[in-house]
């Protein structure tokens, strides 16, 4: 009868299973600086040595330039790349600001007018002057919502462009507000506002919202 080979005795499955599983976490552990090391220089010192004791002191001034050069060169750090810092506006945390007089609120809303009147005059320059560029920044387009005009215009409005609807803002009725823009069609356009109120027939009281706000690109 032929002996078998020990073996031996595995565990018993249920303490197998009772082991609990290994699991992995990364752990995102703060970037340090890296050091990049230029290798051993002993070794090489030691090279030297023997070549100098070989030739008899020959090869020492040849050891000295190495060694000079070597003294030149220091290990080099690279530092992690930081991730921007994102700095949030701080909410006031002072003593509560005093209400504005009614004074001051009106001298607030006068200056923002005469704030619009002046961005207005100088949208309409600008118009006179470069009409290519009036349409890039769609000066007087005031159907376009204003977050989609890079230009202030202080509110001008385009006779020869805009809808109908926009037209009201003169103080047209919407019939009238479409006959003009028939009439420009016509026309091939209006160069002022009082080509505007003569040609369309409309009462002299608009004249004045008409040269203010109103803009004749052709």
């Amino acid at each position: 009868m032929t002996e078998q080979p020990y073996q031996p005795p595995r565990p018993p499955l249920a303490a197998a299973r009772s082991q609990p599983p290994v699991v992995h976490v990364n752990v995102h552990q703060p970037q340090q600086p890296v050091v990049v090391t230029r290798g051993n220089d002993a070794g090489v010192h030691l090279i030297h040595l023997m070549l100098t004791l070989v030739t008899f002191g020959l090869w020492l001034p040849i050891w000295i330039i190495h060694a000079i050069v070597m003294a030149g060169r220091r290990p080099a750090v690279v530092a992690p790349v930081a991730p921007p810092v994102t700095v949030l506006p701080q909410p006031w945390t002072g003593p509560p600001r005093p209400p504005l007089t009614p004074e001051q609120t009106n001298r607030y809303a006068v200056e923002q007018v005469n704030a619009r009147a002046q961005r207005r005059r100088e949208a309409r320059q600008l118009a006179l002057h470069n009409p290519l560029m009036a349409r890039e920044l769609r000066i007087g387009r005031s159907d376009i919502p204003a977050e989609q005009r890079a230009y202030d215009d202080g509110g001008l409005i385009d006779v020869n462009l805009v809808p109908a609807k926009e037209l009201t803002r003169f103080g047209l009725d919407y019939a009238a507000a479409e006959r003009v823009v028939e009439l420009r069609e016509h026309t091939d356009g209006f160069t002022s506002a009082e080509d505007l109120a003569t040609v369309a027939d409309l009462p002299p009281r608009l004249l004045p919202e008409l040269i203010e706000y109103g803009l004749y690109l052709r």
